[in-house]
């Protein structure tokens, strides 16, 4: 709705420009019509933007004897095309997809989708994104980690 009063203010300001028929008129206008133009983007940029996996919730964390190591198991919840962006892991993960499908992109490798009743594995420290199909997923993880540690870093493009 927004973006419609927003195209027609713009369709608007073009009109009245060419019009009046001067370049003087139209290169005054310019600004106006660029920053009108951003903000649409931004806007449409925003309504198409994948949204963010829900945080996993920690089921169980055991330590390992003998390490300074913990293992660790959660279930992710992803809704329809949400994604954990592009992240390593500091320790080894093996997961099971109970419900949809995962898309998986490990830096350097194919793309992989594992349906329900999948697993797949994510070597420490591999860069990869993780994203839901269109009707979502559920994923039970496991890893190990170092206590008091991050495990999932963000790694930016």
């Amino acid at each position: 709705m927004a973006n419609d009063r927003l195209l027609d203010s713009l369709q608007s300001l073009w009109f009245r420009c060419l019009t009046e028929g001067t370049l003087v008129k139209l290169r005054h206008s310019i600004p106006r019509i660029l920053g009108a133009l951003l903000i649409a983007l931004q806007s449409a940029m925003a309504a198409y933007a994948a949204p963010a996996a829900k945080e996993t919730q920690v089921l169980e964390r055991v330590s390992v004897n003998g390490t300074n190591r913990e293992m660790g198991m959660g279930v992710s919840e992803f809704p329809p095309g949400a994604e954990k962006p592009r992240h390593m892991a500091t320790g080894p993960e093996v997961c099971y997809v109970t419900r949809g499908e995962i898309i998986l992109q490990v830096e350097g490798r194919t793309v992989k989708v594992i349906r329900a009743g999948g697993s797949f594995q994510i070597p420490a420290n591999a860069i990869h994104v993780t994203k839901a199909g269109p009707e979502g997923a559920t994923v039970i993880a496991t890893w190990v980690s170092t206590p008091g540690k991050p495990f999932n870093v963000s790694v930016p493009q």
